[in-house]
């Protein structure tokens, strides 16, 4: 059950999934480094996808057989679910794969964690977050980018190109976030639980996507575990889209979230190498990208894989927390506009 909250009954989240970046200075348990034999199952795992010609909609944990990584990626797993949150998987590039076949590999990998779903009403699998000069998706636009979550389980970034300098991710524990909130503005408390209206407007689609009828609470409890939605840009294009303009309080609270959430003691930094993979438990963790340089050859620019991951044995989001409407496979992603 999720549990319905004033400012009365709001306590502080506890436990693993409430941190800061000076918990991790001393140790790297956060960073996984692929093992040799690790390396050769992926290979030979990627080999044979790429021979056989399968579609990455088609691929099952058994399709991509991966012996040596089997108690890493359960423990990756719990530590997605019931952990802090995140983690960051490095020795990809070691392989030397293509975009193509680092996305297989990548595609794979994930379908040890959850199902993959759709990014768009196009029906993407594998997003490509690179400037492409849009403005109402985050990763199609360039520069830094504000604090957010994307509205499914996990999110998977792969690191294709990094940027000439800079775009350095950032993430956060929206848990620490609601606690900071707690102690510095407890007259918001109720406002963040009450929620707001977000747009489910895709770029190209017009206004033929409504926003949600619904108020979704930024954070809320599912089973006494902590919840974050929070999804700037659409709430902004609910205003700009579908007139339903915010109440001061709401612009206050959307910027607070995001200002505290960016905070040198409260956001950690990974620098983004090629073949770096990092996934993330969207219901816990906000994330962002600081600023970043491009080099003028365009084959050269910051581009990174991203991946999508519903996962049915985590506890299903009740209706009222979830953003779109009609969706992709596993309860989650956006639907294909045929």
């Amino acid at each position: 059950m999720w549990d319905n909250m004033t400012n009365s009954s709001v306590k502080h989240f506890t436990g693993e999934k409430v941190w800061t970046p000076a918990d991790f200075t001393k140790h790297d348990e956060w960073i996984h480094t692929l093992s040799d034999a690790a390396l050769a199952d992926i290979d030979k795992a990627v080999t044979t996808v790429r021979n056989r010609g399968r579609d990455l909609d088609t691929l099952t944990p058994a399709d991509f057989n991966l012996p040596a990584l089997t108690e890493d990626l359960l423990e990756i797993s719990q530590v997605l679910n019931s952990g802090r949150g995140f983690v960051l998987i490095k020795g990809l590039a070691k392989a030397g794969y293509s975009e193509e076949e680092l996305g297989h590999a990548f595609w794979g990998i994930g379908t040890h964690i959850g199902t993959g779903v759709s990014q768009s009403y196009r029906g993407d699998r594998l997003g490509h977050v690179r400037d492409m000069g849009e403005t109402d998706r985050y990763y199609t636009a360039g520069g830094e980018l504000e604090m957010h979550m994307d509205p499914v389980d996990v999110a998977g970034l792969l690191c294709v190109q990094p940027a000439e300098s800079g775009g350095v991710s950032r993430i956060a524990s929206s848990a620490n976030v609601h606690n900071i909130i707690l102690k510095e503005r407890p007259d918001l408390i109720d406002a963040l639980y009450h929620g707001l209206i977000y747009s489910r407007r895709q770029s190209d689609l017009g206004e033929d996507q409504p926003a949600s009828t619904y108020r979704i609470p930024v954070f809320t409890r599912l089973q006494g575990m902590p919840v974050c939605h929070f999804l700037p840009i659409s709430v902004r294009l609910a205003a700009k889209h579908h007139g339903i303009e915010m109440t001061e309080t709401e612009r206050e609270v959307l910027a607070l979230v995001g200002e505290i959430a960016q905070r040198s003691d409260v956001c950690m930094e990974m620098d983004f190498q090629h073949g770096d993979i990092q996934f993330l438990n969207n219901r816990v963790i906000l994330h962002s990208r600081s600023d970043y340089t491009d080099p003028k050859d365009a084959r050269l620019k910051r581009h990174l894989l991203r991946l999508w991951l519903m996962v049915d044995a985590w506890i299903p989001l009740p209706p009222h927390m979830r953003m779109q409407g009609p969706a992709d496979r596993a309860g989650g992603g956006i639907a294909k506009v045929s």
